[in-house]
């Protein structure tokens, strides 16, 4: 049995609550009050939820959903027509095969960045890095806890945002920039989640004693904390929100890993990530935005090498085994509102890299380098029309041919980011005018790293 002591430390390190995101937030906090929008904009509304699944340091698009044999293509993959249109590895996603016909598969995205910091940085926020107002710029999450804050119930206890193992990424999990720190990122460092973690009856009562001491501490202290204004109010929140989270039996049993779990997901960080995501979706307690990190993927040597520490072959087993599972049981599992749908349906589910790998031979250590002309992401549920293949590359994967949408320009990650807001119900087009700094703050931002880009949702995946 572990003592009260032993306990707090596990659970305090397993949640880090607030994570990185707390840590460099804007402690001032800030509300947008003067917004403008475009009233061409439609958003669809069709998702409760996102998740989005970054395959973090970049899967070789030439290997898996786009895939092209050339010179650097090793041998024993074992692929197969899957479908007209659609080549798989046997050997790399043996369980996978069986859900890729759930998602709509664009394979022509372009990233501005080609370096792993800036391009991640860029999957979190949705532009390319500007160190002039970096600290400024808030996570895509962050922005979606705000814009949803109303839509919460009595019983929402868990946070809006929640990541898991964000903290693996080169930027870690960004923060709320000029918003105000309650919509931080709540990141899970699953190594540690994954331990497991009980507050037993002892414990709960020691820490309702101390709310209670806490709480007639501040109202001693109403007066002088008054004049500290939203520094101390933003601490506050962050105090409240981890008292819900702890008197909430919801919040422990997410928590839960199974045998049987471990025995379909697997063993690994990222196993423990799908499975804590999809413990957080089936509680319907607030969260509406999960971001899984899944790291590792920088194979600039030994990228096929069985005998290497690490490389293509073990990373596509990980995805393969946890993302299939996760896939599988937000697909049986029904929804907590509608009977008649399942959690796959209300959940916009996107999984992409911050751009591809170099097409072609392998460079002279055996590894395929950063590329970021074309690269594929992957879209399921939420009114996504499974089994589309969109856009088309040249022969060897290097060249987008076809757009595989309306516009004549590559799609970037401000429309997958334009996407994602749409299906939440969510304006893209809004645009912050009074931000600290007085820069307008547009959720889509049409001035690009080449200039002007369109700012459109991707609706070709929904047929």
């Amino acid at each position: 049995m572990k003592t009260v002591a032993e306990t707090f430390g596990t659970r305090r390190d397993a949640l880090r609550l607030g994570g990185l995101g707390l840590a460099s937030a804007a402690v001032e906090g800030f509300l947008p009050r003067r917004v403008s929008a475009n009233s061409k904009v439609s958003p669809r509304g069709t998702a409760r939820n996102v998740l989005f699944y970054e395959i973090n340091g970049a899967i070789s698009h030439l290997e898996s959903w786009d895939f092209k044999e050339n010179a650097g293509t090793p041998a024993d993959l074992e692929v197969t027509k899957h479908r007209e249109g659609l080549y798989l590895s046997e050997k790399l996603f043996p369980k996978f095969k069986g859900h890729i016909d759930k998602f709509a598969i664009l394979r022509t995205l372009l990233s501005h960045e080609e370096v792993h910091f800036r391009g991640q940085t860029y999957v979190q926020t949705g532009r390319p890095l500007n160190l002039a107002f970096a600290s400024e710029i808030p996570a895509i999450g962050s922005v979606v806890a705000m814009e949803l804050e109303s839509r919460r119930r009595a019983s929402d206890t868990f946070p809006t945002y929640m990541s898991f193992n964000l903290e693996k990424a080169f930027p870690g999990a960004l923060s709320t920039g000029f918003l105000d720190p309650r919509f931080s990122v709540v990141d899970i460092n699953p190594e540690i989640a994954g331990q497991g973690s009980t507050l037993n009856e002892s414990a709960i009562e020691l820490v309702e004693e101390r709310w209670r001491l806490l709480t007639k501490l501040r109202e001693a202290q109403r007066d002088r904390i008054s004049s500290f204004e939203r520094k101390m109010s933003s601490y506050e929140n962050f105090y409240d929100a981890a008292h819900q989270l702890v008197a909430d039996g919801r919040w422990t049993e997410a928590f839960d890993i199974t045998e049987k779990d471990r025995e379909r997901f697997g063993e690994t960080d990222v196993a423990t990530s799908c499975i804590l995501a999809r413990n957080v979706l089936k509680k319907d307690a607030g969260t509406r935005y999960v971001h899984i990190c899944h790291p590792g993927w920088d194979h600039h040597k030994y990228i096929w090498d069985h005998s290497a520490t690490t490389n293509h072959y073990k990373l596509c087993a990980e995805f393969d085994r946890a993302f299939s599972a996760l896939i599988q049981d937000l697909a049986l599992t029904p929804s907590p509102t509608n009977p008649h749908r399942t959690v796959l349906d209300e959940t916009l589910v996107v999984a992409m890299s911050e751009f591809g790998r170099t097409p072609g031979a392998l460079n002279n250590l055996q590894g395929r380098d950063h590329y970021n002309k074309v690269y594929p992401a992957l879209f399921a549920g939420a009114g996504v029309e499974p089994g589309l293949i969109l856009g088309e590359t040249d022969a060897d994967g290097s060249q987008c041919v076809e757009t595989g949408w309306h516009r004549k320009e590559q799609p970037r990650i401000e429309n997958v980011v334009a996407t994602i807001y749409s299906a939440l119900g969510i304006d893209w087009s809004k645009k912050v005018h009074d931000t600290p700094s007085k820069r307008t703050y547009a959720y889509v931002d049409e001035l690009g790293a080449p200039g002007w880009i369109p700012t459109d949702e991707i609706s070709s995946i929904y047929g």
